[in-house]
């Protein structure tokens, strides 16, 4: 009987290493099948502009700061921690636990706050979930003249916009009737076309509602940019890829 329950024990396990294994080369045969239906991303040339400012200068200094909100702290303890230029940080924590509203006193947009926020001479651009920097009721070849501040000749904008996957038949679409990845990549594309480089780069919740192939672009652009990036993100995977060195826990 021993021998029989022993039997029975090592082929039901042999046979749940079986379907482990199968499920694995399924996965993975997914995963190299995804791959393969994204644009060869070396193709893509990012050319984001560098930010011009030294290692190490000082951006924000922020002492004891908090929000008080019916009566109530937002957060538990003071923040207190400073940004200096080229760091690569993610803001982390649960939903309602203050993220976009960090970010939102940092970018003095938000008034209302205890503590001391010293914000010293940088330049910085602020990409929302909403991808607000694009105006819905230009084109996509009007928005990006938005940025042209050096006066690029047509053909070099056009350039621009086949890199980022924009052919002639999309340069007239409206940029309401665009989904999110194709806004990310707008954006990333006026980034290229403005010619004022940003020493800071902040983004909330970036991945959020992109495919795959979007998010491969989003990071390998972001990997390119020598700068400061401040994210709000709960996706590791993309915080990892894209070399985040410090985190702000809320």
């Amino acid at each position: 009987m021993m021998n029989t329950l022993r039997n029975n024990a090592e082929k039901s396990t042999a046979k749940l290493k079986d379907i482990h294994s199968e499920k694995s080369t399924g996965l993975s045969k997914e995963l190299q099948t995804l791959r393969k239906e994204i644009p060869d991303i070396d193709k893509i040339k990012f050319g984001l502009t560098d930010s011009t400012l030294h290692t190490g200068k000082i951006l924000y200094k922020i002492n004891s700061l908090n929000r008080q909100i019916h009566d109530k702290l937002l957060w538990q303890e003071d923040l207190n921690f400073q940004i200096t230029s080229a760091e690569r940080i993610a803001i982390k924590g649960e939903n309602g636990a203050g993220k976009s509203t960090l970010i939102q006193i940092l970018l003095n947009n938000t008034p209302k706050f205890t503590g001391e926020v010293y914000r010293f001479p940088h330049i910085s651009i602020y990409i929302d979930q909403d991808y607000s920097i694009i105006n819905n009721d230009l084109t996509i070849y009007d928005q990006v003249q938005q940025f042209n501040d050096t006066g690029l000749l047509e053909h070099e904008i056009k350039i621009r916009l086949n890199r980022f996957l924009f052919g002639k038949e999309s340069w007239d679409k409206r940029c309401r009737t665009l989904s999110g990845g194709e806004k990310m990549r707008l954006c990333l594309c006026c980034l290229t076309i403005r010619n004022l480089a940003p020493d800071m780069i902040v983004m909330d919740e970036p991945t959020n509602n992109l495919d795959i192939q979007n998010i491969e672009i989003l990071t390998e652009a972001i990997k390119t940019y020598q700068g400061t990036l401040l994210i709000v993100s709960h996706d590791d995977y993309f915080l990892k890829e894209i070399n985040i060195q410090k985190i702000i826990q809320l």
